[in-house]
């Protein structure tokens, strides 16, 4: 190890889902080699008082680091909080609502320290019904939305690798799911971590381009699994859940404005635009979406400061 103390930090976050955060807790313990050192942090993120009761009676704090967080500081911010009590080689960033199935820590642990190049890893991913599901995405740019990935695959083929066709051996990528981010600590604090403007949404995006546009590389890794019960943290009864597709739109804006010069944005608007227009029929709400994105996805209605302190 180095000068810290551990090889691996995992940090989880838990919003009203403490169920979920213990069994995730106990799959780390069940599947992790004993040999390999690591440290469980447990993020808060303003949970109801029962929930948070729930983890404080449910976890062990000899073992397991609780941080308490008196305002919902969104994923960014979370995760940052848990990296300022953390003191390891590795940051895992890992979605309280996961399972890992095998010792994912010790398999992406030896790929990072036999690639020094990589910054950024993850594994397989099954979904809460046992199945497959692809774990990487290319980076959202403007040739992509416009001429689609098949056919850029056909100039670039490593570049695109094909989402559908199940990986066997580790493969660079663009970015992996938010869900499970096994990030190298000195590449991510040498770019500032998280960029905490994001509330939800697009912070694997934006981590995974700084990363790259500093030399740093990002792989899926087949060998480690886990399983992911998505969206178990979110809330809402909008049959297009019309507040979290604000809020993506907010997150997606902010991540083209800051990557990208004015002319790059505007287009990406005018695209997104249409593609939501034209499924007004379907519901009202993509129309009000559409609009949303023309007028820039003001930040000014993030679910951020639809809370208060307690």
């Amino acid at each position: 190890m180095s000068a810290r103390h551990y090889h691996i930090a995992v940090i989880l976050i838990n919003y009203n889902s403490t169920r979920y955060t213990i069994n995730c807790i106990n799959s780390i313990q069940k599947n992790t080699d004993p040999t390999l050192h690591y440290q469980i942090i447990v993020v808060d993120n303003n949970s109801r008082e029962e929930e948070f009761d729930h983890l404080i009676s449910g976890v062990d704090q000899t073992k397991i680091i609780v941080v308490k967080s008196r305002l919902n500081v969104g994923f960014s911010g979370a995760n940052m909080m848990g990296v300022q009590v953390a003191d390891a080689d590795y940051y895992y960033f890992l979605n309280n609502d996961c399972l890992l199935l095998n010792d994912c820590l010790k398999i992406l642990y030896t790929f990072m320290e036999s690639e020094p190049r990589v910054a950024n890893c993850s594994g397989e991913m099954f979904n809460s019904e046992g199945v497959y599901e692809y774990n990487f995405r290319y980076f959202p740019t403007l040739k992509l939305k416009l001429l689609g990935s098949s056919f850029l695959r056909l100039f670039s083929p490593a570049d695109f690798p094909d989402k559908y066709t199940r990986l066997t051996k580790p493969t660079r990528v663009d970015l992996v799911n938010g869900s499970s981010m096994f990030v190298r600590a000195t590449s991510f604090e040498e770019i500032g971590g998280f960029d905490t403007n994001y509330f939800l949404y697009c912070e694997e995006e934006d981590l995974a381009l700084r990363l790259r546009r500093t030399g740093w590389l990002t792989y899926l890794v087949p060998d480690a699994r886990y399983q992911h019960f998505e969206n178990k943290s979110s809330e809402t009864n909008s049959p297009i859940r019309l507040p979290f597709l604000r809020e993506f739109y907010i997150s997606l804006l902010y991540y083209y404005s800051k990557n990208y010069n004015g002319v790059y944005r505007i287009c990406i608007q005018t695209l997104l635009f249409f593609k939501l227009a034209r499924k007004f029929y379907k519901h009202l709400g993509y129309a009000q979406l559409a609009f949303f994105v023309v007028r820039g996805a003001p930040v000014k209605y993030s679910l951020r400061f639809k809370q208060r302190i307690k």
